[in-house]
């Protein structure tokens, strides 16, 4: 089976759309931020208490606890720099909710859901 269809085309979707609401609500989608985007620079925060600072990707499941998610597009998504260093490697609700969500779909090991569970 291909990629099409399929729910890892599914959540890469959901993903790339969550992703492009963060960054307009970060005012990330200006001329100079898309600028910065196409040349895989990170764009510069002009909105909210944030502004100035630059938007990074984070892994929503941290790659220390899931490395297999590592270059999952559907576990990246844009945040401030500055809170993305606070988070860290923090497993919460959000996280364990995603990876049950996850290995029901067969997109994260069963072995690794049952570890995110437990934290």
């Amino acid at each position: 089976m291909g990629y099409a269809g399929t729910a890892r085309a599914r959540e890469d979707k959901e993903a790339l759309l969550r992703n492009l609401t963060i960054l307009e609500r970060l005012g990330c989608l200006t001329d100079d931020g898309m600028a910065q985007l196409r040349t895989g620079r990170a764009p510069t925060i002009t909105r909210g208490p944030y502004a100035g600072d630059i938007a990074s990707v984070d892994h929503i499941i941290p790659r220390s606890v899931a490395p297999e998610l590592d270059e999952r597009l559907y576990n990246l998504e844009f945040m401030p720099s500055k809170l993305n260093m606070r988070k860290s490697d923090g497993i919460g609700q959000r996280q364990k909710a995603l990876a049950r969500e996850w290995a029901g779909q067969g997109l994260l090991s069963a072995e690794t859901a049952a570890r995110i569970a437990a934290m």
